[in-house]
């Protein structure tokens, strides 16, 4: 018997700060040996395109498979051993939040020690889930706004001031954001590098979200090559899928098994003494969506919410 679960209902399960929890022991997980994942794969039809990936966890046995094209957005949970559907989940809004739980739990593990500015170039959608979630891993107190509109800038820094209680303001360009902040977010769907890395404090944690493709870029070549550690959260998505990783390494400025994965910090430490500039290049994995997605299906039980149940498929 398969359960289906909305994207209202997921809203009502799961919040940011149970979100970050999930994620923190899911790559505490991954660093035991207790997840298997499998890359993002893309297939392209007439218009759209396919993006699958998948990951199962040892102690659930429950094995995740992410798929998405255009507006459809889901998780799919089977059984590892009866192969039986557990359910279904639309990802619309938990897509985000554990792309955004990711970033928090890298900045835990990786920002500077009194990290108190947090930079944001791309005041999306997905940027209020980066914010949230790196106030409740670090003691922000200022957020300085770059945007490319200054109506989406206004409206962003509106909004996310009554989440955040911190002083917000907009910056009048992106090195203006680089050169204050101690954590600098990039959130955007750009395909040219934006953030250059010519006015980054001397301690540091850049964290690059949008570049998830090989034809998306982020952050420069150069400004890679000013880093002293670089971590992602999965290494052979990132060698399929991190549009800036992998020019730099075409270009000879890096390695990838020079590379850290995320699960390696978490389970092990960062480490000491800390470096002092740091690059987090966020794929989102479906290691993620299997860590919210058993929480979402685990409380929609628990709470007996009211779910529309499939006998077969």
């Amino acid at each position: 018997m398969a359960l289906i679960i909305n994207e209202p209902q997921t809203r009502k399960l799961i919040d940011m700060t149970t979100a970050l929890k999930c994620v923190d022991k899911m790559f505490h997980d991954r660093a035991a040996g207790k997840v298997r994942s499998v890359p993002r794969r893309r297939l392209k039809g007439s218009e759209k395109q396919l993006n699958m990936m998948a990951a199962w966890h040892a102690d659930y046995d429950l094995i995740c498979l992410r798929s998405y094209a255009g507006e459809a957005n889901t998780i799919t949970l089977y059984n590892g051993r009866s192969g039986g559907i557990q359910a279904i989940i639309n990802m619309g809004y938990l897509s985000s939040l554990r792309t955004g739980a990711a970033t928090g739990v890298a900045a835990k593990y990786l920002a500077p020690s009194n990290a108190k500015t947090l930079g944001v170039i791309g005041p999306g959608w997905q940027a209020t889930f980066q914010v949230e979630a790196i106030a409740h891993a670090c003691p922000i107190e200022r957020v300085v706004v770059w945007g490319r509109t200054a109506k989406r800038r206004k409206a962003f820094i509106r909004q996310m001031s009554k989440i955040v209680k911190a002083d917000w303001r907009e910056a009048a360009s992106v090195s203006e954001a680089e050169g204050e902040a101690d954590i600098l977010v990039i959130s955007t769907d750009s395909a040219k590098p934006i953030a250059l890395g010519t006015r980054l404090k001397e301690e540091v944690l850049v964290a690059s979200i949008g570049a998830n493709a090989a034809v998306k870029h982020e952050v420069s070549i150069d400004l890679i090559r000013h880093m002293n550690y670089i971590v992602t959260d999965d290494l052979p998505t990132a060698k399929i899928d991190s549009g800036d990783l992998i020019a730099a390494s075409e270009f000879g400025i890096l390695r990838w098994d020079s590379i850290v994965p995320l699960d390696h910090v978490v389970g092990h430490g960062a480490p000491q003494p800390r470096p002092k500039r740091i690059l987090f290049q966020s794929n989102g994995i479906a290691d993620e969506d299997l860590a919210v997605g058993r929480y979402v299906l685990e409380q929609a039980k628990r709470k007996k919410f009211k779910m529309r149940r499939v006998p077969e498929i």
